[in-house]
């Protein structure tokens, strides 16, 4: 017995998702009850990457209708990446991975984000599982950057999104990251490749306002003026958090 399956296509209905991940899961018992070890590891390894990829598609499909139109939570971007981490904690247990964290800046001193918390979430739990399912027992290197009115989430040298597998999950967090108005880019040299979240700060994004997206780049570009010059007349420290 082998773990072989035909994913559903991209514009699969309901019904034939139902009826896929059925099948994934009587195929998972199977691999339960396989007397070899090695076997039965690479047969649950082929089957928990089909259910990422049909996982990843499904969501592709309700993304569009959860943000029309899209939430405005306030979202601080340290935590939200700590949260991210977190719900990877067991996978990261089981792989032997350990996160190591480099905050640039203040936290409390970061613009904030708008949008869907739960869906944030979503996008940076994808780039860290990839992250470790693609390098097992590697520790991930996570950054935050503010660049102006945006702030930047970098896995440094990572393996994210690189196997034939990854594709929907990539697909599903470009897609996020488009829907509150970022991007989702690999950076790549010949020493290193790193994964950038790209977010805008400050305002909630409108995807078909022009003038209140200006609005909002210059309020976050604002609001970062004043929150340095609060820092600089305190003398706080980058980085204390007291």
């Amino acid at each position: 017995m082998t773990a072989t399956f035909d994913l559903p296509a991209a514009d699969a209905d309901a019904t034939d998702f139902g009826r896929q991940l059925g099948s994934l899961r009587h195929q998972l018992q199977l691999a339960r009850l396989s007397p070899d070890a090695q076997r039965q590891a690479r047969q649950l390894a082929a089957l928990d990457a089909g259910l990422r990829v049909l996982s990843a598609r499904a969501d592709l499909l309700r993304l569009r209708q959860e943000l029309q139109p899209l939430p405005t939570e306030r979202l601080e971007p340290w935590p939200l990446l700590q949260q991210a981490w977190q719900e990877q904690a067991p996978m990261a247990a089981l792989l032997g991975v350990q996160a190591q964290f480099r905050p640039h800046a203040d936290p409390r001193a970061l613009g904030a984000l708008y949008g869907s918390g739960r869906w944030l979430r979503r996008l940076l739990s994808e780039c860290i599982e990839s992250a470790m399912v693609n390098a097992p027992g590697c520790p991930i290197e996570m950054e935050h950057r503010p660049v102006g009115s945006h702030t930047q989430i970098v896995l440094l040298g990572t393996r994210a999104f690189t196997t034939d597998h990854d594709g929907p999950a990539r697909d599903l967090a470009e897609a996020i990251a488009r829907a509150h108005g970022g991007e989702l880019r690999i950076e790549q040299d010949d020493d290193t490749r790193d994964l950038i979240v790209e977010l805008p700060t400050g305002a909630p994004f409108q995807a078909d306002a022009s003038g209140a997206q200006l609005q909002a780049a210059r309020f976050a570009q604002d609001l970062a003026a004043l929150q340095e010059r609060a820092r600089r007349r305190t003398g706080a420290p980058i980085g204390d958090e007291r």
